[in-house]
């Protein structure tokens, strides 16, 4: 067992040296983190990173410390870049594949989603980018959508909240617009698409995104048809609901 006196009195006089020797602050061109313990030291220093896997690692003119989150009672950060695994702002790349669950023409088979999303990241937690896909809903149609994703807490594993709104176009036709012949016109419709998952850092440029969200779909066509009266068109609109399933790489 240490002798946590004896600890205790050295992270004092670390701490001691930090106050009365400024200079070495000041050489570094930045103002010292804080950390305090629960057991009532204080250091300050140069804070290394400070997340929920590898704890809380702080340089000084004492040494490296290293602490796990149940030692520590709060750390103050005075260079906010600590709480990020990279840049605070600037471009970023999400390209995403996702598996939607509904009920179908096909019963319960899941359909596929690839989207790919490039936006600007305005700070340690807000993104907002626009994106384009593939998807299939029975035929194939071709997203286009804003969102809008923030970060619950700057961490390794992070809980994130994302929304995405646009508009679908037809790439194919549907297969009942054939029932009447070959006349029938396909269109799109508004898609929306709540979500919410866990963000994994994997550096300071990549993390990886898995989520489970709603989309809603909008898709309608039109097939011709004949009355006594003469030559008719009939309009069907098909909303669906459907769970989503994403895993996706976050590059910036």
């Amino acid at each position: 067992m240490p002798d946590l006196t004896l600890l205790y009195r050295f992270l004092s006089v670390c701490l001691f040296a930090g106050v009365i020797f400024p200079g070495v602050a000041t050489a570094q061109n930045r103002k010292q983190d804080i950390v305090y313990l629960k057991s009532g030291s204080v250091l300050a220093g140069s804070l290394i990173y400070s997340d929920s896997l590898r704890g809380v690692r702080i340089n000084n003119d004492c040494g490296s410390w290293l602490f796990t989150m149940a030692e520590v009672d709060s750390v103050v950060f005075q260079d906010l870049n600590h709480w990020s695994q990279g840049k605070r702002s600037g471009y970023y790349n999400l390209s995403s594949g996702s598996l939607l669950f509904g009920e179908g023409a096909d019963g319960f088979v899941p359909y596929p989603s690839l989207t790919m999303i490039n936006g600007y990241q305005w700070d340690q937690r807000l993104f907002t980018g626009a994106g384009l896909g593939y998807e299939y809903f029975g035929w194939s149609i071709l997203p286009v959508f804003a969102e809008l994703l923030w970060l619950m807490k700057p961490d390794i594993l992070t809980p994130y909240l994302s929304l995405r709104s646009g508009y679908a176009f037809p790439l194919s036709k549907n297969p009942d617009s054939y029932l009447n012949g070959d006349q029938g016109k396909n269109y799109g419709g508004v898609l929306l698409n709540p979500e919410a998952g866990l963000r994994i850092s994997a550096g300071d440029r990549y993390a990886f995104l898995i989520g489970i969200g709603y989309r809603y779909q909008e898709l309608s066509w039109t097939s011709p048809g004949y009355d006594w009266n003469g030559n008719y068109s009939r309009k069907t609109i098909t909303r669906y609901n459907r769970i989503t399933l994403k895993a996706g790489i976050l590059f910036r």
